[in-house]
């Protein structure tokens, strides 16, 4: 699924390119667009359910089935409370938000630091948009870097107390996340507030001062390849 979107910015247009295999070239199309009082900064693009998500970690996705004769753009704002003011964050909310699809859903993290308890530690949510075609997410559980910190298994890992990076939510297992922190990729059963996986990354570029959520992918390799692997699940930049 290869596609692109430019809306132009203040107008209720954009144009949809669509790469078709059928004549090998890009095809493009007007679509109507839903956003016209503010521009959308997309971090990512998500494929899922047969649509593709233009993901803004600061207010909103935006979806459509780009393939059908006549797509339309629908509007999936986050859930509520968590849309920020235009340029809020700019350039760092995808070192503490993401949008990926773990077990068949779409799951959005969240650990910026507007998010805090009652108390006013700084926590970690998983919200799950668990119906395409609505705009209903689900709060699915949530936990302060406190309570994780304090557990033993991340005693263990003799790493410091210090809010990591956000690197992404297991594809399959939506209950584990994984953190950058001083070159270690960080595995946390959060529901449980256990750490599953400690290992030293080691990435080439970017820098670890500039690795984001971004960089990171995640695929399960087939069984084929994963014999003698405990861990199917690979992550590359």
């Amino acid at each position: 699924m290869v596609a692109e979107l430019q809306p132009f910015v203040g107008g209720d247009k954009a144009i949809l390119l669509r790469f078709s295999s059928e004549v090998g070239e890009w095809v493009s199309k007007y679509v109507g667009y839903p956003l016209p009082a503010r521009i959308l900064c997309p971090n990512r693009v998500v494929s899922h359910a047969g649509r593709l998500w233009w993901v803004d970690l600061s207010w909103c996705l935006l979806t459509c089935h780009p393939f059908e004769d006549a797509p339309v753009l629908r509007v999936v704002p986050l859930p509520e409370g968590k849309a920020l003011k235009p340029r809020e964050a700019w350039g760092l909310l995808d070192k503490y938000r993401c949008v990926r699809v773990s077990a068949g859903k779409l799951r959005f993290v969240d650990m910026y630091s507007r998010n805090r308890d009652s108390r006013g530690a700084t926590q970690i949510s998983v919200w799950t948009l668990a119906d395409p075609d609505t705009t209903e997410w689900t709060l699915e559980y949530e936990a302060t870097f406190k309570e994780i910190w304090d557990d033993a298994s991340y005693k263990a890992t003799g790493l410091p107390r210090k809010i990591p990076v956000l690197a992404l939510i297991h594809p399959t297992n939506p209950d584990v996340v994984y953190f950058f922190l001083d070159e270690h990729l960080l595995g946390v059963n959060v529901r449980a507030r256990k750490v599953v996986e400690c290992e030293v990354y080691e990435l080439v570029a970017p820098p670890s001062e500039h690795v984001v959520t971004r960089f990171i992918h995640a695929w399960q390799l087939p069984p084929a390849l994963c014999s003698g692997n405990r861990n199917s699940t690979v992550f590359f930049r």
